[in-house]
């Protein structure tokens, strides 16, 4: 770390600009800590130097994931949707002095699997699609001490999930029905954090920790089959489960005159997600309220996330930022959701005073994995070839 006399009036020029750039970049930069992260809950905005800004941006993501294998006999079969799009869209603002509020929408969890209906497994599954949607408030008072400030944050969420899954299956009489689930549910979360800031010299250090979100999610069952060609059209149904808690720390500083390093680190607790039994909540024909008819099972572990994002100020005007990191993979035998490793570049353009672009490409490349569900009760077992997820990203910030 530079003094603040060796960078002396470079360093104060950095402050309000390099850094918001980083700002604006970091979030994407940051790794997935396992499992169904979306890595969009950080809070850097709350730090930027505008009394007002509006903050929206668009991720693009291109992933290939294939199995080699299934059930030990050579089986090539595409996992996941060929593309993903999703916003997010934030807005800061000053209510009094000291004070700095994050309004937010955003999708800071999901799950898209896509196996297809022609695979050997389709009567397990076809397809998964889990989307979380999030409306949040994030606040933060800063009260000086020494040279710099100590920031306490806080705020609140609230979460809306839904899930479909479907399969495929062959009736006795040659007909075909597609047995689904979809449920939805909604859970309230919180986050509280503190920080410690200079200003004057670009450093910032800070620990948030986001809750768990319980959902309990209800809806139905469709195509519920018995036995032989008989089925049930629609089964109501129920399932609890939590999306993990996390703790992230991020340290930023600047390393030379318009240079500026921001490490991330993040655990996320996804042990908590093992198994989620869908009940059924009503009596339906033969099925009676409280039997289990099917499973999500992930077992997952805990994932720990580390990045670095390293930014540097070209001009008044333009800043570039290259991010790389190590996401632990939170895969135990059921899932092949192995560790993976980023690397991102992106580029900050301030148009005027009011308007900055943002924009950036990044590769994530996931480690070839296996499963070995048969060995805990499931289905089928599985090898999976290297993953590869190309994403783009787009952002408008405007600052009064």
């Amino acid at each position: 770390m530079l003094p603040v006399e060796a960078v002396g009036g470079e360093m104060r020029g950095i402050r309000c600009w390099c850094a918001a750039a980083l700002i604006a970049c970091t979030p994407s930069s940051r790794l997935l800590a396992g499992g169904w992260d979306r890595a969009d809950q950080g809070v850097d905005l709350l730090f930027d130097p505008g009394k007002l800004t509006f903050d929206v941006r668009f991720y693009d993501v291109f992933p290939t994931r294939k199995l080699t294998t299934v059930n030990g006999h050579p089986e090539a079969v595409n996992t996941v949707p060929p593309r993903i799009f999703r916003p997010s869209v934030n807005a800061k603002f000053v209510p009094f002095d000291n004070a700095a509020c994050l309004a937010a929408y955003r999708q800071p969890f999901g799950l898209d699997s896509d196996y297809g209906s022609t695979w050997s497994q389709a009567s397990v599954v076809v397809s998964r699609t889990l989307r979380v949607q999030e409306l949040g408030l994030t606040c933060s008072y800063r009260k000086q001490a020494g040279a710099g400030y100590v920031r306490l944050i806080g705020g609140v969420t609230e979460d809306f999930a839904t899930y479909h899954e479907e399969a495929l299956r062959q009736l006795p009489n040659g007909s075909s029905i597609r047995p689904a689930i979809d449920l939805d549910g909604t859970s309230t979360g919180w986050r509280a954090g503190t920080a410690y800031e200079l200003p004057a010299s670009a450093l910032r250090a800070s620990i948030v920790y986001y809750s768990p979100l319980d959902f309990t999610v209800r809806g139905h069952l469709s195509q519920v089959p018995l036995r032989g060609n008989a089925f049930i059209s629609t089964v109501p149904a129920f399932t609890s489960a939590s999306l993990p808690q996390a703790v992230e720390a991020v340290f930023q500083g600047a390393i030379a005159a318009a240079w500026l390093n921001t490490v991330f680190v993040k655990w996320a607790n996804w042990s908590v997600l093992a198994s989620a039994p869908v009940i059924v909540s009503l009596n339906t024909g033969p099925l009676r309220a409280g039997q289990t008819l099917s499973t999500l099972n992930v077992f997952y572990r805990d994932g720990l996330s580390i990045s670095d994002t390293v930014t540097h100020r070209l001009s008044d005007k333009l800043a570039l930022s290259v991010a790389i990191g190590w996401d632990r993979g939170v895969a135990t035998g059921w899932t092949d959701t192995g560790d993976a490793w980023q690397a991102l570049g992106f580029a900050n353009y301030r148009i005027n005073e009011h308007l900055e672009v943002t924009g950036g490409l990044g590769v994530i490349l996931t480690m070839p994995g296996v499963t070995d569900k048969l060995a805990q009760g499931g289905s089928f077992n599985s090898t999976s070839a290297l993953g590869t997820t190309v994403f783009t990203h787009v952002g408008f910030r405007s600052r009064f």
